[in-house]
């Protein structure tokens, strides 16, 4: 008497090859996405930059001081905005990594709040000051006339 036994545990070869077939498809096509990082350093900047102009418009309508208020003009270059021309990387600072392809540009070189949190030192536009960050993707930040800052 020869029995022969059937396994129903396990995957057919049919399913392993689908598989195998689809884990090489998402390979070749996402990984190189995932590693590069292309295409997202420049959100990085902007979410970095938002946080800034954000914290300094806030400490310009905190101070009392009508004469001096320290920490509330800032400064644009292609690879930095802060506080000061130098780029220590603290609070007060956003400063673009060598190994990014990322520039900053704007309609100012110099930005500062009122104490109503208005940004001073814009362009006579609509919105009136504009903060474009250019890699891979380009980003914009909008500053209203009445203080409203947004990506655009």
């Amino acid at each position: 008497m020869i029995r022969q036994y059937v396994s129903l545990k396990g995957f057919t070869l049919v399913e392993l090859i689908v598989v195998m077939v689809l884990l090489g498809i998402l390979s070749v096509t996402l990984l190189p996405r995932f590693l590069s990082g292309a295409g997202t350093s420049e959100y990085h900047y902007r979410d970095q930059a938002l946080a800034l102009l954000r914290r300094v418009q806030i400490q310009a309508m905190q101070c009392t001081d009508a004469t001096f208020c320290p920490g509330s003009v800032l400064q644009l270059s292609s690879s930095a905005i802060g506080t000061s021309a130098d780029c220590r990387n603290d609070a007060t600072h956003l400063c673009i990594a060598s190994r990014d392809v990322v520039t900053l540009s704007a309609n100012f070189s110099q930005l500062s709040f009122d104490a109503l949190g208005r940004p001073q030192g814009c362009a006579a536009a609509t919105p009136a000051c504009t903060l474009t960050i250019t890699g891979s993707n380009s980003l914009q930040i909008c500053l209203e006339s009445e203080g409203y800052i947004r990506p655009c």
